[in-house]
């Protein structure tokens, strides 16, 4: 066990508690919806539109659909990531605001005066070893508060101006690649094009598609998942405005200055395995949610970046294979989302679970997606508030009787 330190929050204001708490059933593809709902486990509001999914007879693979993930708005709007297709900015009675087509996936962060981060993707090809290689390139896409493509960020071009995570990026693509030619598969004439050229004549979104499929995901070298913008390091590791992000087949989490370009922190390899979530907390530590793939134990673990070691650690008693996280709450506890078995526990810095909710894991289909769920969210009561002012009249919502507080 690691040493234990205390957190003592300073007196919550109420507009700041945590008392609701939103998640996007994986499953509610066709039709997907998000749900806040609070501490009883009783329904509050819902969010649902089904713009820009995918045809159900084009029989989509499960990573494309649904929503990704949701983030709702201080003001009650609700931001929705169609993954590889779109972003959507939904009112309270989810009315479209408007549609960013671009191929977002995993997170989403407001930024200050309306502006929007997403995490996107795109084919490319880079060279290792003298080798051109076909990747799927992970950016970070910046939106205006309409919702208007202002700029776009690649990831691996960031990553490069760090030669030791360079020599990492080069490492996983030719592993990848290496097994991937060694099984020796047949592939259709699509695959074959788009694996020797890096470049694709339809949408994007099909490009995608047919990378992510290919068998041991050979281009999938980063599969960033966490994007945050962050404010100033209380000890200067970092500035306002500066991300954090979460690159599962890296096992990486790092803090990025955009602009420059550069890798201003990173801690991970070696320790983590297939992560979720980080959190830059107001102590200027990370909390982050090891998956453990690797050891079979997912854990919630707080990290003191100058110096890069572990100061506390959860074990949860279910192994969360994908998907998952973990967030502070203002009380100072944990909230932990188990994302396989549907469920979302808070726990105290001394280990102890204080609140548990479960959400049903719906029977598998041809309409189902591969988890319960991505991630259950803390949100505060001053956007409950909001929530409340303008919603509709309440109307029946599939799946209400999922929600279960089990203590």
């Amino acid at each position: 066990m690691h040493p234990h330190q205390q957190h003592n929050p300073e007196v919550i204001d109420p507009a700041d508690s945590v008392d609701h708490f939103v998640f996007s059933p994986s499953s509610s593809y066709p039709k997907p919806y998000a749900r806040l709902f609070d501490r009883h486990g009783t329904e509050v509001h819902t969010w649902s539109n089904d713009v820009a999914q995918m045809p159900v007879e084009e029989d989509p693979p499960s990573f494309m659909r649904g929503w990704n993930h949701v983030e709702v708005g201080p003001d009650g709007c609700l931001f929705a990531i169609v993954p590889m297709r779109a972003l959507l900015k939904l009112d309270v009675c989810s009315n479209l605001v408007w549609q960013a087509d671009v191929s977002a996936h995993h997170d989403v962060a407001l930024a200050p005066g309306g502006g929007v981060y997403v995490l996107t993707e795109v084919p490319r090809q880079i060279s290792v070893d003298g080798r051109a290689r076909t990747v799927v390139d992970n950016a970070v896409t910046v939106l205006d508060a309409s919702g208007r493509q202002v700029r776009d960020i690649s990831l691996l071009d960031v990553l490069s101006t760090d030669p030791a995570l360079s020599a990492m990026v080069q490492d996983q693509v030719a592993r990848r690649h290496n097994r991937f030619e060694r099984a020796e598969l047949v592939l259709d004439a699509e695959q074959a094009a788009l694996l020797a050229s890096g470049t694709y004549s339809g949408p994007q979104s099909r490009a995608l598609q047919v990378l992510r499929q290919l068998m041991g995901e050979p281009c999938d070298v980063l599969h960033t998942n966490t994007l945050e913008i962050l404010e100033a390091h209380p000890a200067g590791l970092w500035q306002r405005g500066h991300v954090l992000v979460s690159m599962r087949n890296l096992d990486l989490v790092a803090v990025l200055d955009l602009d420059t370009p550069r890798v201003l922190w990173w801690w991970g390899p070696g320790e983590l395995s297939a992560q979720h979530q980080p959190s830059a907390l107001p102590n200027g530590n990370v909390l982050v949610f090891d998956n453990g793939v690797a050891t079979g134990v997912s854990r919630a673990l707080e990290v003191d970046p100058t110096s890069s070691t572990i100061i506390w650690e959860y074990r949860a008693s279910s192994f969360t294979a994908c998907a998952g996280g973990c967030e502070l709450l203002p009380s100072g506890n944990v909230l932990v989302t188990e994302a396989q078995v549907g469920r979302a526990i808070e726990v105290t810095r001394d280990q102890q679970i204080t609140w548990q909710w479960r959400t049903a894991k719906l029977s598998s289909g041809p309409l189902t997606s591969r988890a319960t769920l991505y991630r259950v969210a803390g949100v505060p009561w001053a956007t409950v508030e909001q929530i409340l002012r303008h919603q509709p009249t309440p109307a029946s919502t599939p799946g209400a009787s999922e929600l279960q507080v089990c203590l």
